[in-house]
């Protein structure tokens, strides 16, 4: 488990984060964040503590963030019920790689990661989320 807290302290975390996080170049998570979201998936099981406002961001998706100071705090798959967190949030992020970016046809030109990694187009990624969630 993994322990963070939003920049003002008044909500705490601790979560099982993958060992890899995704960066997000979704123009909704460039929106939400100033630049790509960099994130890992934290599953069903995140406990979160103190008061959290959530953002109904799309038909399957909620965001929380920090009412107080508005750190930006998890991305809420309804569908799947669970976490995806910034890895920023965590107090020690260290040992989380960047195995991926998705949403790559929506990425601007005014920033590039270096490193070879997978690169999903938004329908990909959808389409093997969609994959993952019927089982297969």
């Amino acid at each position: 488990m993994r322990t963070g807290s939003c920049l003002c302290g008044a909500v705490t975390v601790k979560a099982a984060p993958e060992p890899h996080f995704h960066a997000c170049h979704c123009g909704t998570c460039r929106k939400w964040s100033g630049g790509p979201l960099m994130a890992a998936v934290c599953g069903q099981d995140a406990e979160i503590e103190g008061e959290v406002t959530r953002y109904q961001s799309s038909p399957i998706a909620e965001r929380g963030f920090c009412p107080a100071c508005g750190t930006h705090l998890f991305y809420y798959s309804v569908p799947a019920k669970l976490y995806v967190m910034p890895v920023s949030l965590f107090d020690d992020p260290s040992g989380l790689e960047m195995t991926a970016e998705i949403y790559v046809d929506d990425q601007p030109d005014y920033y590039a990661f270096a490193g070879n990694r997978a690169r999903m187009t938004g329908a990909e990624f959808v389409a093997m989320v969609t994959q993952q969630m019927k089982g297969g």
